[in-house]
């Protein structure tokens, strides 16, 4: 705009020299300097708005950022304490399993084993050797898990602990150095929309990375012991143990499972949130077992199918119900401030720890009343 003035003002101060010195003694130039007046107005007016239109288009420099951007220093960050898990499974065949031929050849009708080789990913926890994967890349029983680091060393593991609820499990490697730990973002702050990437090895191709965004939060898909984060990410077949991270490299979730009609998949992944991951592995690390609260009662079932009430059947004795004087009888109609359901109360139980403390309100009768119920440690 200043280069604007500076043309218009240059152009009037020549008219007008030229007006002073050399045009006011001969008419006959008169028409030419109506000219270049004109040309000059209509040349100030187009370049005015030209200016005018080019402020709303997008600023090149700006442009160039959002084309040269990209997730590598996040992949970069991460992907080192992202593992590629092969196991070795013992897989039983009862004989009613077994084709004709191969029942017919079995000596006394005995059961056959066989060994199926299973992939998956697994991400380092702590950088003594704590590795966190999906119980299922391991199996029920596994006769040899190997575990490839990204630097492509293969270690032996073995298997520390595994929660069936949560389909987590824990291994442990030896280690001559330090090795490199995820770090961890608290999945509670993330929202429907933020950039999520996964990293494993799907298909058994080696380390890989796909991008996609937070579909949504809090989703239990058949599982209340976990709140998974829903991701259209592409997780398939070999991407289950692996790492959800954020765009700075932090680990948000253990990439768990899909809903697929196609096997493949289909923008529908689920992935166990950080924060309660957390709590997962360091109590299979300490007992070998996730340490979880017991409410002591038990729900009528006839009641929760017919009327949907949670209607307290049982009290076990010297239970936390019991010394909460919860009593057969009382229906239960809110559950930590919440309006009562039955997915509501397992999830309360299912992710409750030892020591708890769980608000109760119950119709006992007509009467509402208000209970504290502190949660044990469940022993079955």
């Amino acid at each position: 705009m200043e280069s604007l003035k500076l043309v218009f003002l240059f152009s009037f101060g020549s008219i007008y020299y030229s007006l002073n010195v050399n045009f006011l003694n001969n008419k006959k130039y008169l028409p030419l300097l109506g000219a270049i007046l004109i040309g000059t107005l209509l040349g100030l007016l187009i370049s005015t708005l030209t200016f005018k239109n080019n402020k709303n288009l997008p600023d090149i420099k700006s442009s160039e950022n959002i084309i040269s951007s990209s997730f590598s220093d996040a992949v970069k960050k991460a992907s080192p304490a992202v593992v590629n898990i092969y196991s070795n499974v013992l897989i039983n065949n009862r004989r009613s399993q077994l084709p004709f031929s191969e029942r017919f050849n079995s000596i006394f009708g005995l059961n056959r084993s066989r060994i199926e080789s299973s992939l998956g990913s697994g991400v380092i926890f702590y950088s003594n050797g704590y590795i966190l994967t999906n119980q299922h890349v391991i199996g029920d029983r596994s006769v040899g898990i190997t575990v490839e680091l990204s630097n492509g060393r293969k270690e032996e593991a073995k298997i520390v602990g595994i929660d069936k609820g949560t389909d987590l499990a824990v291994l442990k490697i030896n280690q001559t150095e330090e090795l490199s730990s995820i770090e961890i973002a608290n999945s509670d702050n993330l929202e429907i929309g933020d950039i999520v990437l996964a990293i494993g090895n799907p298909y058994g191709l080696g380390q890989s990375v796909s991008m996609g965004i937070v579909s949504a939060t809090g989703r239990e898909f058949n599982n209340p012991y976990s709140d998974y984060i829903q991701t259209d990410a592409a997780i398939n077949k070999g991407n289950s143990g692996g790492a959800l991270v954020d765009t700075s490299g932090r680990l948000v979730g253990i990439n768990t499972l899909i809903r697929s009609s196609s096997g493949g998949s289909e923008g529908i992944g689920f992935a166990i949130p950080s924060v309660r991951v957390v709590g997962i592995i360091n109590d299979l690390i300490q007992f070998g077992e996730v340490r979880r609260g017991w409410l002591g009662f038990d729900i009528d079932r006839v009641a929760l199918a017919t009327s949907n009430k949670l209607l307290i059947s049982y009290i076990h004795l010297n239970g936390p119900a019991n010394e909460a004087n919860l009593r057969v009888g009382d229906v239960i109609i809110e559950i930590n401030e919440q309006e009562s359901s039955y997915s509501l109360l397992f999830k309360e139980f299912a992710r409750s720890k030892p020591g708890i403390l769980i608000k109760l309100k119950v119709l006992r009768g007509t009467e509402i009343i208000e209970l504290n119920l502190l949660t044990a440690l469940a022993t079955a």
